[in-house]
């Protein structure tokens, strides 16, 4: 991967703006998850928030996308980061003041930093491409996953340690902290200008700019082939890693949470090996070819993980455990160099002037999926045994890549 791209002040300075941000936010949720847990006893009333979340997300993505275009993306997220700082400091107060949040203000912060966030992600997410030349993409793309799995491993392990020393407020503080520095970066980005205002808003213009990015979509075959078969990998290979590992774990193999919370481990450092075999991969294979031949690996992996599950009865179940955690392994990295090549496959087919509506339209097709499949293979896995499931997924991964291959591999 090449390192060069962050001697780049505006590339370097949009990343650690980033990191700042994520850890602040990650460190955020872990700590909430605690504090919940910790007031009320269930864990799975933090959960249902979090799901409530991706509501705004599906609802007003595909428009936040047209506000991205239409604006000035620097000022948006200079200004969005702002925003987050000063809407986490009146609970600042308010648990210093009554040493506690309610449950209900903790719905209400979490769907707020959730709403601005629909803006503020299709913003940061256009700035990549317009600040980075296409050749670079890749390696630009692969950085930029690095630094969110750096982020996603450090930040549990920051609250872990402060929450329990000081409580909520500290991790609050640390999280409007770290939007205002990541506003403070962000001032002293220079991005080009690729923003087309109209002249005069009105629902009308609003509503036919929508229209200019669905049409641009509908005409371009690549990017109907990447929704289509995004949905369908979020619909059958998500809920493996967001239900079915979990229920393999705990119901099946009877790990401990120790256990359980190593194989999670890897899952997350498997993620960062991926920018470091992307950047090579895609010096020898086209990026569509290596979207195929990760979808068609990782159906194979799920099918042979399928089987080690049964092989439990003959072994026993830590000998399962370790086949789960090695498969699984491959399947995130596997998976992590194909959400890159994505990435970039997007990046550069789509102008930059359309680029906030086209990626918000197209995110908002692949989130509907995931928790379509969660509710399904959750029943799935309650009404069938784990390797038909597992099965179950791996064939319509397997048979989705193999009707879409010509057009995938010929980009």
């Amino acid at each position: 991967m090449n390192f060069y791209i962050l001697k780049k002040k505006n590339f370097s300075l949009l990343m650690t703006g980033k990191l700042l941000s994520l850890v602040g936010t990650e460190m955020q949720s872990f700590a909430l998850s605690l504090y919940v847990l910790k007031i009320t006893g269930s864990a799975t009333k933090f959960a249902s928030v979090l799901a409530v979340t991706i509501i705004p997300q599906i609802v007003l993505g595909p428009f936040a996308g047209v506000l991205v275009d239409w604006f000035n993306r620097k000022k948006m997220i200079i200004y969005l980061d702002l925003l987050n700082g000063l809407i986490l400091l009146p609970y600042v107060y308010i648990y210093y003041a009554y040493s506690s949040i309610s449950l209900t203000s903790i719905y209400i912060l979490v769907i707020m930093l959730a709403i601005i966030s629909v803006f503020y992600n299709p913003a940061l997410n256009t700035i990549i491409p317009t600040i980075i030349e296409k050749d670079y993409l890749v390696d630009a793309n692969g950085i930029n996953s690095l630094i969110m799995n750096i982020g996603n491993i450090i930040a549990p392990l920051i609250a872990g340690v402060l929450f329990g020393f000081y409580g909520l407020s500290i991790i609050l503080i640390i999280n409007a902290f770290s939007f205002i520095m990541s506003a403070v970066c962000e001032m002293f980005l220079n991005i080009p200008t690729t923003n087309q205002k109209p002249e005069s808003i009105s629902l009308k213009v609003f509503f036919n700019d929508f229209l200019e990015g669905l049409k641009f979509i509908k005409n371009k075959d690549i990017l109907l082939v990447i929704i289509i078969l995004g949905a369908l990998v979020n619909f059958a290979y998500s809920p493996i890693f967001s239900v079915g590992i979990t229920y393999i774990s705990k119901q099946i193999l009877k790990v401990t949470d120790y256990q359980y919370g190593i194989l999670q481990s890897f899952f997350i450092i498997s993620m960062m090996f991926a920018p470091f075999f992307c950047s090579s991969v895609s010096k020898k294979l086209t990026l569509g070819k290596i979207l195929f031949f990760d979808i068609f690996i990782n159906s194979i992996l799920i099918a042979i993980m399928a089987l080690f599950v049964d092989l439990r009865l003959i072994w026993g179940n830590f000998s399962s455990f370790i086949s789960l955690l090695i498969i699984g392994f491959m399947i995130q990295l596997i998976t992590g160099i194909g959400n890159i090549a994505l990435s970039t496959m997007i990046q550069k087919e789509i102008p930059l002037n359309l680029l906030g509506r086209i990626n918000s339209v197209i995110s908002m097709g692949l989130m509907i999926a995931v928790p379509l499949g969660q509710i399904v293979f959750g029943v799935l896995f309650d009404k069938l045994s784990a390797d038909i499931c597992l099965i179950i997924s791996a064939f319509i991964l397997f048979i989705s890549i193999l009707l879409l291959r010509k057009k995938l591999t010929s980009y």
